[in-house]
């Protein structure tokens, strides 16, 4: 039942991500819900992590690995060297994450210890580009671009 669902959930994220390819980020508005996206689904996988549910983690960090990818071109568009490091700099950290999370036997300390690049990442990202809003959502720095 367990290689069941295995196999279940590695054909969900393969389609999931086939859907996704084609969802490249093209101006704010998409960058923002790209952004909603990634909080969502990073929510879920630390959950999911704390929970000890590595399987529901490995899906969810797919979900933000995507997401990243795609928000990535938003900064190459617009040219945006500093940022198109920073999302360099947050996949390789979600990538250390689902490295984390498909080891033999993950724990919790190490899926965590791994997210920590990927938090500076965020934080460095959001530092210079995002704005939080009275709603306390982010949207693009005015100007960023």
């Amino acid at each position: 039942m367990r290689r069941l669902l295995t196999y279940a959930t590695v054909l969900f994220v393969a389609m999931a991500g086939t859907v996704t390819v084609a969802q490249k980020v093209m101006n704010p508005d998409q960058l923002d819900a790209t952004m909603k996206r990634i909080s969502a689904a990073n929510g879920a996988a630390q959950k999911a992590v704390k929970s000890e549910a590595f399987a529901d983690a490995r899906t969810q960090v797919g979900i933000v690995k995507q997401a990243l990818m795609d928000a990535k071109n938003f900064w190459e568009m617009n040219k945006k060297d500093d940022a198109i490091q920073i999302s360099d700099d947050a996949i390789t950290g979600i990538t250390a994450v689902e490295e984390a999370l498909s080891a033999g036997s993950p724990t919790v300390e190490n899926v965590m210890a791994a997210y920590k690049q990927v938090f500076g990442s965020c934080t460095a990202c959001h530092n210079q580009y995002r704005v939080q809003n009275d709603d306390m959502t982010y949207s693009l720095r005015p100007g960023a671009i």
